[in-house]
């Protein structure tokens, strides 16, 4: 494990952060005594950052309300929440989170300080919080302070030796081994896409029965009698690094990160991407899911028996219905049968069955939540016209995202096993992520 970093010095981060209220707007409409129920978009909290940062602002760090008036295309399945934004430097904190300062001095060793900036203390706030979720004691957790802040001085670190790495968000680069994130984790670790990930790398580093390692290598709650021992050997013996007294400076440090910081942020959204911003239903309310996700018996020729996505169709009427893109992102394919979007963390949203002469946007573009993109087709192998709905999730950095099982990977029902039906999710628990129920009341499952 790399050595004590050089420390940067206190600068100013830039950024805009967007506390949004989650809610869903049902809509009722009697047509002739058909009921259709529309389920609004549900907004959660995003942090929109400077494009040359990364991570996260915790609650009542001197957020900015965001300057843009430009008005977002919606249709009838979108809704719109206010945004909450607390004052610049107000110290007030959403239930569940604890008050996180600007700034914050530290000590290091006997004489040296260090003054951490707010995304350093989010990071901070994160190891306590996952800590807090785990029921580790506070020794624990200071061992888990102690151990980032001797690694990387509580930055989520790349690697120019790994050149993957730098393209997750991370806050500096490093070029000790293949070391990355706050802890300094090697591949032995987990994949790179888990070890930028902040919430995966904390939990790994605590470990235990439900840590992501499997007990190898060790997590702190993996190592025998690590109670017993003083919170610099417990590092030590996680780390195994060259400089095994290099802990013991900042045991200070970590009990003043607990005490200032009390329970922290839960859920460890910063460094690698939370889930944010508003989500829009694919189609307007009064749609029924002819096929979901997983295998399925089907006799339209050339149509898969392990469906990676849900179809969705407007009967008895379903050519033409408009299509929306759920989410914001880039258009990366546009071919006769599929359109894909993919979204600044990585995983790809696609439409399928739509006409390309009748598609509004092509590869290249940059759409946004409830932008119209076509409309329902029927390019075959279709049964009719439709609407299928999928997520693949091969490159995704977001840590939410990553908790979904692959279709794979599938213990709940027959797993897919062929190569093109891999390393999708299913899209009504993907949409579950942010509070959106694709088909709820009103949605018939044929």
């Amino acid at each position: 494990m790399t050595a004590d970093v050089q420390e940067a010095g206190s600068g100013k981060w830039k950024a805009w952060a967007i506390f949004l209220i989650a809610g869903a707007l049902v809509v009722v409409l009697s047509i002739g005594g058909f009921l259709a129920i529309g389920l609004g978009a549900i907004t959660s909290t995003a942090a929109a950052l400077n494009s040359s940062e990364s991570g996260c602002l915790p609650s009542g760090v001197n957020p900015m309300p965001s300057t843009s008036s430009t008005p977002i295309p919606r249709p009838s399945g979108l809704a719109t929440r206010p945004t909450v934004a607390p004052t610049p430097g107000s110290t007030a904190a959403p239930a569940g989170t604890s008050t996180i300062p600007e700034s914050l001095e530290i000590p290091r060793g006997a004489t040296g300080k260090v003054t951490l900036d707010a995304k350093q203390l989010a990071i901070a706030a994160s190891i306590i919080g996952v800590g807090r979720e785990l029921s580790i004691s506070d020794k624990g957790i200071k061992v888990a302070l102690m151990t980032a802040l001797q690694e990387s001085v509580l930055k989520m670190y790349a690697n120019s030796s790994v050149p993957e790495s730098l393209n997750y968000p991370h806050d500096a680069v490093g070029n000790d081994h293949d070391s990355v994130n706050p802890f300094q984790q090697r591949p032995h670790w987990g994949t790179l896409a888990e070890l930028m990930n902040l919430d995966y790398s904390i939990r790994a580093f605590y470990g235990g029965q439900s840590g992501p390692n499997g007990g190898s290598p060790r997590g702190l709650l993996d190592v025998p009698g690590w109670e017993s021992m003083t919170p610099g050997v417990a590092a030590q013996t996680v780390q195994v690094s060259a400089y095994p007294d290099a802990y013991d400076k900042w045991e200070a440090a970590a009990e003043l990160l607990i005490a200032e910081l009390g329970d922290g942020i839960r859920g460890g959204a910063c460094g690698g991407g939370g889930i944010s911003g508003e989500m829009a239903l694919p189609m307007d309310p009064g749609y029924q899911m002819t096929s979901g996700y997983g295998p399925r018996d089907i006799d339209v020729p050339g149509a898969s028996t392990w469906h990676a996505a849900i179809d969705l169709q407007i009967w008895p009427d379903p050519c033409g219905d408009p299509v929306y893109a759920i989410l914001p992102g880039e258009v990366t394919l546009s071919s006769a049968l599929w359109l894909s979007i993919r979204h600044a963390d990585g995983f790809v949203v696609s439409y399928l069955h739509m006409y390309k002469s009748q598609r509004l946007v092509d590869v290249g573009d940059t759409v946004t939540a409830g932008q119209q993109i076509g409309v329902t087709g029927n390019v075959p192998p279709s049964g009719g016209c439709h609407l299928d709905l999928r997520i693949n999730v091969a490159d995704n950095t977001n840590p939410q995202v990553a908790q979904l099982m692959l279709s794979q990977n599938e213990t709940r029902i027959r797993p897919a096993t062929r190569p093109e039906h891999q390393n999708f999710v299913n899209p009504e628990e993907f949409m579950r992520l942010w509070g959106v129920e694709v088909c709820g009341d009103g949605c018939r499952r044929l």
